[in-house]
């Protein structure tokens, strides 16, 4: 199929797939952005509780999923605060629609657990990621569709078809406009990731090579680049506590910026992380809802939605042109 027009042909898509019914299930870690890709899809929406046990085990609640109404269910879940059990909440959500027969069972995981764990550190130690992987094929997983991973070589761990859904075209958009910009990656591993953004954007970029000490804490960053009088915006595909990024940060205004930002995909933001923000140096702080995130709690955090993105894949995968 073909068209022009992007809304005409979504328009199209939407006739074509709300006759094959697909069904969004929402499970602990974002239902928010679950009813929302619901929403943009005008389908189905169900909402599945962890009932739990007191020894904390996992039980899902005994609300059923209609048999026969649906020929793909797209079951929504980004492991956040309660990482292992959201995760075999996951796996017993799959395992039950498998059951059911429903025609496809998709796994949607804008952020995909244990993703920095996705090669060996030792003989002794398994591939934390691809054990995940695994542990989802057996439960039954015929496709899974996540946001920007950490590492591009998970996707080789699964046997079913997986989409990646790149942010950048998003952050082009956001930056488009704007001049006086330095795009700065804070280390090696989201150079890629910003190369692609300059090319889209225009922009100048930089790159900040960061030495560990044996310990593994960070012992000196160097600065590859020119930020003088400009703007640097910090880009990453996550923010956990937070240590790296503000201590780039740091590095930029020495160096003769005159504001920093940062743009992260996954908002982990674990421990005192959002205190360190609000203290910091970034004047604005932007990361997407791919993970369940409280602006309130932070003054300078920006959220931005990614619902759409992750509809209109659906929509895409459903209807290929």
């Amino acid at each position: 199929m073909t068209c022009g027009n992007p809304k005409l042909f979504m328009q199209l898509c939407r006739s074509l797939y709300t006759q094959r019914g697909p069904h969004v299930i929402a499970l602990s870690s974002h239902p928010e952005l679950a009813f929302n890709i619901s929403q943009k899809l005008e389908c189905k929406f169900t909402r599945i509780y962890d009932t739990g046990f007191p020894n904390s085990e996992t039980k899902l609640s005994p609300q059923p999923i209609p048999i026969g109404c649906s020929e793909s269910v797209f079951i929504v879940q980004s492991p956040h605060k309660n990482i292992n059990n959201q995760l075999m909440e996951l796996l017993l959500a799959i395992k039950s629609c498998s059951q059911l027969h429903m025609t496809n069972v998709t796994a949607v995981i804008p952020c995909f657990p244990y993703s920095r764990s996705d090669k060996s550190e030792s003989l002794n130690l398994p591939i934390a990621a691809k054990l995940v992987c695994q542990l989802l094929e057996t439960a039954g997983v015929d496709d899974v569709v996540t946001v920007d991973l950490h590492s591009s070589q998970i996707e080789g761990y699964f046997n079913v078809p997986v989409t990646n859904i790149q942010i950048t075209p998003l952050i082009s958009k956001i930056l488009h406009g704007r001049d006086n910009v330095v795009l700065v990656a804070p280390d090696n591993g989201a150079m890629k990731k910003v190369t692609k953004l300059a090319e889209l954007t225009g922009l100048p970029f930089a790159l900040i090579h960061k030495e560990r000490s044996d310990f593994g804490k960070i012992s000196r960053m160097t600065l590859v680049g020119d930020v003088r009088d400009a703007t640097a915006v910090i880009i990453d595909d996550m923010a956990d506590t937070c240590g790296t990024v503000l201590k780039a940060a740091d590095l930029l205004m020495e160096k003769g910026s005159n504001k920093v930002e940062a743009f992260m995909t996954h908002g982990i933001l674990s421990g005192d992380a959002l205190n360190r923000i609000n203290e910091s140096c970034i004047s604005r702080f932007i990361v997407t809802n791919s993970l369940h995130q409280s602006a309130k709690d932070c003054s300078k955090l920006d959220v931005i939605d990614i619902s759409n993105e992750i509809a209109t894949m659906i929509i895409e995968s459903l209807n290929p042109r």
